[in-house]
């Protein structure tokens, strides 16, 4: 699942960006005191925990490191470098 995720970010870095956006988006609308977009964003959050961890048969720890993975690609992708930048640097 990580390696089809990182193909589906680098073909497609803008659903990223958007998903990006929208955890930023959580914390100015709450800043604002609506909490409805936070709502539906948590919620969506917690689907993907379920849609990572149930197919893998994970438990929370497992889930989370899967997950925490996901969000080191997202960073690195988000600044511009490759998914795999930590193998060239060993």
């Amino acid at each position: 699942m990580a390696g089809a995720y990182a193909r589906l970010i680098s073909a497609h870095p803008e659903t990223l960006l958007m998903q990006m956006q929208g955890y930023a988006l959580v914390a100015a609308a709450e800043a604002q005191g609506d909490g409805r977009i936070g709502e539906l964003v948590r919620a969506c959050w917690m689907g993907l925990w379920e849609t990572a961890r149930l197919p893998l048969g994970a438990d929370a720890d497992e889930a989370t490191t899967f997950l925490a993975h996901g969000r080191l690609i997202n960073t690195l992708t988000t600044i511009g470098l490759p998914s795999d930048c930590r193998k060239a640097r060993r």
